[in-house]
């Protein structure tokens, strides 16, 4: 317990230090360079003592020249302290094609129009589980990741490496006006709630030894069983986080002149073996 309360200290004085976007790149293989700052030697009281008076001789000291930054194009964060674990984190952006023109990232919070195009990247800061569902006209939920065409349907994502949501095709606005959904769910250990929906293992009554068990298989949910409001409620009323912050970017917040980006960064600060974290996201369209 007490092992487990260090960590949950060290991540709050952390998060108090950086943003959702610094906490992010915080994570070892990030892209972004990370400089970390050894902890303080503890200061030592003494009993004040007279100076002596300097002799004719004596010349004051010249304190040391400070090193000048560096001038590399990626940005430095320096963190608290080295011993300070890595929060679970990922980073969201809606990618836009109007008119025919080329995909670029555009606000989250953006109302969308008829014949506009649409992709979700996402981007997680370690490895984790990654689910996407997305609510359609019928009022049913379905599954946009994993997809068969990504990783033959494995969920579990690379640090550091873009996901395309849906993984082929795109969002398209018709003429109708509304409002689609989606749920986004980042999980250190698999959500037994979702991997029933989706998933599948083959022959689960025999007694399969851990290292030939099959892979999982993608299945079509609604083979197992729909998704409707209310089981997604009932999921995400179980997987709601306390310790998550937010942040949006835009190029008006470069990370550094080299990184302009329009994002949205989603952070839980639990250092738990079994951290998750849960984006609602809506997409307005007129």
């Amino acid at each position: 317990m007490r092992f487990l309360n260090f960590f949950a200290l060290a991540g709050s004085l952390l998060a108090q230090d950086l943003t959702p976007r610094e906490l992010f790149f915080s994570a070892p293989g990030s892209p972004v360079k990370v400089t970390r700052k050894a902890d303080p030697k503890p200061v030592t009281k003494t009993v004040a003592q007279a100076k002596p008076k300097p002799t004719a001789k004596t010349e004051p000291k010249i304190p040391a020249t400070p090193p000048a930054p560096e001038r590399s194009g990626e940005a430095s964060v320096v963190l608290a302290s080295s011993n300070a674990p890595t929060p679970l984190g990922l980073r969201y952006s809606i990618l836009l094609s109007r008119d025919n023109a080329a995909y670029s990232e555009v606000d989250t919070d953006s109302t969308f129009r008829s014949g506009d195009r649409l992709k979700i990247q996402v981007e997680a800061n370690e490895g984790a589980y990654l689910y996407v569902v997305a609510r359609g006209s019928s009022g049913n939920w379905s599954v946009l990741f994993p997809s068969s065409e990504v990783e033959n349907g494995n969920n579990f994502v690379a640090p550091f490496r873009p996901y395309m949501v849906p993984g082929t095709g795109r969002f398209y606005f018709d003429d109708q006006a509304g409002e689609e959904k989606l749920f986004i769910v980042l999980a250190r250990k698999p959500e037994a709630n979702l991997e029933d929906i989706i998933y599948k293992i083959n022959s689960p009554s025999q007694a399969v030894p851990q290292e030939t068990k099959p892979a999982k298989q993608l299945q079509l949910a609604q083979m197992i069983r729909p998704i409707d409001d209310q089981l997604v409620g009932r999921v995400r009323s179980t997987m709601m986080a306390r310790d998550l912050v937010f942040e949006k970017v835009d190029d008006s917040k470069p990370l550094n002149p080299e990184r302009k980006e329009t994002a949205a960064y989603i952070i839980n600060k639990n250092p738990a073996p079994d951290a998750k974290l849960v984006v609602d996201l809506s997409l307005k369209h007129r």
